[in-house]
């Protein structure tokens, strides 16, 4: 028997937490008189409410623009079917949880995994230099990082596996009805083992990325955040601070493959292409620029090596760079740079290298 939102088991539940338990409840069927007259007296109670139901509409309907998926059809599936279980814990918890990742309407939640156990974020020996690689190492929950220049691959218990690129961090943790991660800093290579009963979602700064079973990549640099979608299909859900409303909102974006979504803090999120391929290539050390400045590809490089490249002339800065490059190896990319363009490297007391104007 499906469990019916009432006034008593929406108290004190946010407002897009009930307009997510009413909308689960509306797609397994048609609402009975009783229903109908407290789902109007909910909406009816406040802005909020209505508004709350409105974005949980739209989200909806999102999915069913691209019905047909096995990952959204899952996920769809397991909300109907937490919906089913008749306890009030049921919109707190599993049901509400679901039902949200579904809707993209999840309320956002900084602070929800827990500090790892101890000694479950063992490191493991460094492998060949210039840029070490970890070998891939099985865990369930707990912390993971690597320094400057280093590849790090874990292996989860339930199949999927985690790539983290040169100083990074994330945390593990697994729920009876999520997978969480928690990507503190830096980049990530997510390829998502399928659990049609357990979403897999990723926290960073103030987005939400939600998926099944599928393959994308996450980098979060201070300000930034980038998505990028390899495979399947993922919701990014973006935290809007909204004082004249009831608490934060999400705002939905679904990924197709080959898709890339950029934030950056106090701008509008930019949904681009982007040639995977060329992205991912620092799992094999190398970085690729396509008429790059020489700024950005210097700011890039310097994630990858302790020894630091420096541009003080803007002239310089404004060059622009194509190619691949071995990351790790900041001489050699100076010197390759001084083939290429009227620049010329000069080493500082501090121990950084200077990129400065040929003939100065």
């Amino acid at each position: 028997m499906t469990a019916k939102p009432s006034a008593l088991s929406l108290r004190g539940l946010a407002p897009d937490e009930a307009a997510a338990a009413w909308m689960v409840r509306m797609d397994t069927s048609t609402l009975a008189p009783d229903e109908q007259a407290a789902f109007d007296a909910w909406r009816a109670e406040s802005e909020a409410n209505a508004a709350a139901f409105a974005r949980a509409k739209a989200a909806w309907s999102l999915f069913d623009d691209v019905q047909g998926d096995p990952a959204l059809d899952a996920l769809r599936v397991s909300a109907l079917a937490a919906g089913r279980e008749p306890r009030r814990g049921l919109w707190l918890g599993a049901g509400v949880g679901i039902a949200a990742s579904l809707l993209a309407v999840l309320l956002f939640q900084g602070n929800i995994l827990t500090p790892p156990p101890a000694g479950d974020g063992q490191r493991i020996a460094v492998q060949s230099p210039p840029e070490a690689a970890r070998s891939a190492q099985q865990s369930t929950n707990g912390e993971f990082v690597t320094a400057r220049g280093e590849r790090r691959t874990v292996r989860l218990a339930d199949g999927s596996t985690i790539t983290l690129n040169t100083d990074s961090r994330i945390r593990v943790g697994y729920g009876a009805d999520r997978r969480l991660i928690r990507l503190i800093k830096g980049q990530a290579l997510f390829e998502v083992a399928r659990d049609a009963h357990r979403p897999f979602v990723v926290q960073v700064g103030n987005r939400q990325v939600t998926a099944l079973g599928t393959v994308f990549e996450v980098r979060f640099d201070a300000d930034r955040v980038k998505v990028t979608l390899v495979e399947g299909k993922v919701v990014v859900d973006e935290v809007e601070d909204r004082p004249d409303r009831n608490g934060p909102i999400m705002v939905p974006t679904v990924l197709a493959p080959g898709q890339a979504l950029v934030t950056v803090d106090g701008a509008r999120p930019r949904l681009t292409k982007v040639d995977v391929d060329q992205q991912l290539r620092w799992r094999e050390g190398f970085v690729e620029f396509e008429d790059a400045t020489l700024a950005e590809a210097v700011a890039e490089m310097n994630r990858y090596a302790g020894k630091q490249l420096v541009i003080a002339d803007p002239r310089v800065g404004n060059l622009r760079v194509s190619g691949v490059f071995r990351t790790g190896s900041p001489d050699r990319f100076a010197a390759i740079v001084g083939e290429l363009l009227p620049v010329r490297q000069h080493p500082l007391p501090d121990g950084t290298v200077e990129l400065h104007a040929a003939g100065r």
